[in-house]
């Protein structure tokens, strides 16, 4: 029940090595069916290699990419080879050839409506396709199982057939959780980063790991030609005993997001993974790993360890830490490991499975071994580079040469199936029927292809991606925000050529290609490139073309103008940015611009509070490039806030530097308006003095005729009084919304444009979308309580944070929801009529990136937008 591979390297006879097959030679028939099945696993391959460079123009297709490989390539590989080791191992026979043809068929439809359904998006084909798939593996393990029973006996590795079923088991976990992400499966337990670390981590470890691992023992002693040693089986029973168990701790201890538990299983499947080498160093100090399958498998080996050691550091530190890094040992693993450990696999296996015999064996090997250290160099100085925290550049160089590596072995094992259907006559020839140099040949098509297309692809332009830094001499700084481009607009001399610095500052992937189809690559986060329009002599558009972003305001329109400099600006009547805003000559803020710093203070000690609070006008920037003449309290908007506790007693002196009449009204005082709301002229002043008798979020705001106006032009703050019964929580923030209007010809806003309401952006503490452009930091996982006064003038807010709910709302000086009060509701927008105000509380559960916005979502687009950064 054995075949005996060829000697090689000259061993000594007695130390062949046996690596088991069912059947020696192998049937023609069979021989056929694993040259269909190369063929199927060497089109995932390619189709993997080809996507890697559409991954740089559209979103998504790195992902696609890379379960071409796993999903693909990988587990069809699984599911034919550990079926022919397991039969032979337990001395059986592989029942239902017609079963397993329809599983793999069931297998690979699963595969392409996986792919399908994630791409378009369609959720019900990532549900069907996740469902098809759970379900041929499902039928694998239970052949598997059946082979097993059937068994009288096997031989010594006969154990080896656990690995597999333990694999299986693992695939219908991770698959099961990737279709639950896949079709936008949400709750409370688990989260989505605890799934998906969980669907990672089962599929990478256990489906593919846990098969390596297991057919490790005994394809390790064959590819380097001598027996295995003698304690093989022993340390195989022994290894899976702590790395399946292994793997299922981490599993739990990721689901339940507990950090040191998900290390500690981690750490035991890396001490396995480093017992099971014990064997292999055994027999390689008699022979060294010379060959193109004994190099691969080595070196696939050795990123496995960096990369288990580093995820375990990595999982200790939390999800946060967990996520970002195995975003980056994803490619280590993926092309380091799982795709050199296919390779080798392929490289070894395939001749003696589809070679047709002896002849037909020596040529296919021969042939799938063609520059094998080249291309393990190219694969592996690759992978190094995407391993080490090196600039972008040397990444995209790092993907260059381990995709080159990888694939040029694609067009040797799909020439070599081709030529190994020549009739028996053929393979009875001695040698090898092409020549090496031949042989390179379908390699080097398939690469240039590769290389073209991925040129193409991105558009042929003279866009060069690089990460944003400082600014290209000439170029107009372009921004591409998640919902607007800022500037929308921009006027060019006709005939002037025409530079675009396009920048990345959004969350999402982005790129700009102008109506004619010139344009940058697909953008990461935080990536620029330049893109040369040339000489402007019409008008042109551009857009991002990732679905519905054009339609969320994502263009950009270039117009020849009268002889001058360039302009930049928003389009009429709409303000666009990174989250639809701006109206500005220029992209981003401003080199003097300091954000408001949104976190309150706690309340100040004693019961007696005196308060200087100075009129100033001056220029203010209230957007990107927008900046005008404001009337201010304490020189900026909103004016300072105000905090006490009810009872206390405050004494607000009131200094008016400005050129006309103010005053203040604090809504959190009870007295006689005519005398302490008076209106002082320039250079006067007057002592406010009111007792806070009652809690709440409380506006003040300039009260002199016209009020509109004042209100309109700045002057306005927040005074919060804390009720009673606070409870404490890990961050407090004050957010004071307003609707802001810009300035006319003569440099302030114009009254008749208030009265109408037609304001130019919203803002929260006083700048559109400033913390968009300064995301607020916190801790995922504390509690934070943001404190939100709608200053209007005329505009309310419908506070909400995407991803959160509250558990506690506090609206107008009363609790509407409040954990403990037997109600399991939560709330979702604290809803605010200008110069109303409140808090709510809510917990970040996971870190990531939460947008806060007011959900009348006109003003969102205008500038009520910012970031929750949680680590």
């Amino acid at each position: 029940m054995t075949t005996t591979l060829p000697h090689r390297g000259g061993r000594p006879p007695g130390e062949r090595a046996e690596l088991p097959y069912v059947g020696a030679p192998p049937s023609r028939p069979r021989a056929i069916r694993s040259r269909i099945t190369g063929g199927v696993i060497g089109g995932h391959l390619l189709a993997a290699a080809l996507t890697v460079p559409v991954a740089q123009v559209a979103a998504g297709h790195g992902w696609i990419a890379l379960h071409l490989l796993l999903l693909g390539a990988a587990t069809n590989a699984v599911f034919v080879f550990t079926r022919h080791f397991a039969a032979a191992l337990l001395h059986v026979r592989p029942a239902g050839e017609r079963a397993h043809v329809t599983r793999l068929a069931v297998l690979n439809g699963g595969v392409v409506l996986v792919l399908l359904g994630v791409s378009w998006p369609l959720p019900v084909f990532t549900g069907a396709g996740g469902t098809l798939v759970v379900a041929a593996v499902t039928g694998h393990v239970a052949a598997l199982l059946g082979m097993r029973r059937r068994s009288l006996g096997g031989g010594r590795l006969r154990g080896v057939v656990h690995y597999y079923v333990a694999a299986g088991v693992a695939l219908v976990a991770g698959g099961a959780l990737g279709a639950l992400m896949g079709t936008g499966w949400a709750g409370a337990w688990p989260t989505r980063t605890a799934l998906h670390l969980a669907h990672v981590h089962l599929n990478l470890l256990g489906w593919v790991g846990l098969t390596v691992l297991g057919t490790g023992f005994m394809l390790w002693p064959a590819v380097l030609g001598t027996r295995m040693a003698e304690d093989a089986p022993a340390v195989a029973r022994r290894v899976l005993l702590l790395a399946g168990p292994g793997l299922g701790v981490l599993t739990a201890g990721l689901l339940l997001e507990r950090p040191a538990f998900a290390a500690a299983g981690l750490t035991a499947y890396t001490a396995a993974v480093a017992w099971s080498l014990v064997p292999v160093v055994r027999v390689a100090r008699k022979a060294p790993p010379r060959t193109a399958p004994a190099v691969g498998l080595a070196a696939a080996t050795g990123w496995l360890l960096v990369a288990l050691v580093l995820d375990v550091v990595a999982t200790l530190a939390g999800p946060g830490a967990s996520t970002a890094v195995l975003a980056d040992l994803v490619p280590v693993l993926g092309l380091g490991f799982v795709a050199q450990v296919l390779v080798a696999a392929l490289t070894f296996l395939v001749p003696a499975t589809a070679g047709g015999g002896p002849a037909g064996h020596r040529r296919l090997a021969a042939r799938l071994q063609a520059l094998g250290p080249a291309r393990a160099l190219l694969t592996n100085a690759g992978v190094a580079l995407l391993a080490l925290p090196l600039p972008e550049a040397a990444r995209t160089l790092g993907w260059a040469l381990a995709v080159t590596g990888l694939a040029a072995f694609v067009p040797l094992l799909l020439s070599g199936l081709l030529a190994a259907r020549r009739p028996p006559a053929a393979e009875a020839l001695p040698g090898p029927a092409t020549s090496p140099r031949r042989d390179l040949l379908p390699a080097a098509v398939v690469l240039t292809v590769v290389a073209v297309l991925g040129w193409v692809l991105t558009g042929g332009s003279p866009a060069a991606d690089r990460t944003a830094g400082g600014p290209t001499p000439g170029a107009v700084v372009v921004e591409l925000g998640d919902t607007g481009i800022r500037p929308a607009v921009i006027d060019v001399p006709a005939g002037e050529h025409l530079v675009l610095d396009v920048r990345n500052v959004g969350a999402m992937r982005h790129d700009l290609r102008l109506a004619d189809g010139r344009g940058t690559a697909m953008l990461a986060p935080g990536q620029s490139a330049v893109l040369d329009v040339g000489a402007v002599a019409g008008p042109l558009q551009a857009w991002c073309t990732v679905p519905g972003h054009r339609q969320a305001g994502m263009e950009l329109t270039i117009r020849p103008a009268a002889a001058g400099g360039v302009a930049a600006s928003g389009a009429a009547g709409a303000h666009h940015g990174a989250a639809g805003h701006g109206g500005a000559p220029a992209a981003g803020p401003g080199p003097e611009w300091r954000p408001h710093d949104p976190t309150l203070q706690p309340a100040p000690g004693g019961t007696v509070h005196e308060v200087d609070l100075p009129v100033v006008e001056a220029d203010v920037e209230v957007a990107p490039g927008v900046r005008q003449r404001m009337w201010t309290f304490g020189g900026a908007v909103p004016g300072p806030a105000l905090r006490g506790r009810v009872g206390d007693v405050f004494h607000v002196r009131l200094t008016n530097g400005g050129s006309l009449p103010h005053s203040v009204d604090f809504h959190a005082s009870q007295v006689a308006p005519d005398v302490a709301m008076r209106s002082i002229e320039p250079g006067g002043e007057l002592v406010y003095s009111f007792r806070a008798d009652r809690a709440g979020a409380w506006l003040y705001h300039c009260g002199t005729v016209p009020v509109l106006q004042h209100v309109g032009m700045g002057m306005y703050g927040a005074v919060v009084i804390d009720p009673p019964d606070l409870s404490p929580v890990d961050r407090e923030l004050l957010l004071v919304q307003s609707d802001v209007y810009l300035a006319g010809d003569d440099d302030l806003p114009g009254l008749a444009a208030m009265a109408a309401a037609d304001y130019g952006v919203v803002a929260f503490n006083g700048y559109a979308g400033q913390y968009e452009h300064a995301p607020v930091e916190v801790r995922a996982g504390e509690r934070l309580r943001a404190w939100v006064v709608a200053a209007g003038p005329n505009a309310g807010t419908a506070f909400h944070v995407v991803g959160a709910q509250f558990d506690t709302v506090y609206h107008e000086g009363a609790y509407r929801l409040r954990p403990g009060d037997g109600n399991a509701g939560g709330a979702q927008v604290l809803d605010l009529a200008p110069a109303q105000g409140g808090f709510v509380e809510f917990v970040l559960a996971e870190p990531g990136r939460y947008p806060f916005v007011s959900h009348r979502l006109a003003d969102a687009a205008r500038g009520a937008s910012g970031l929750l950064v949680a680590g």
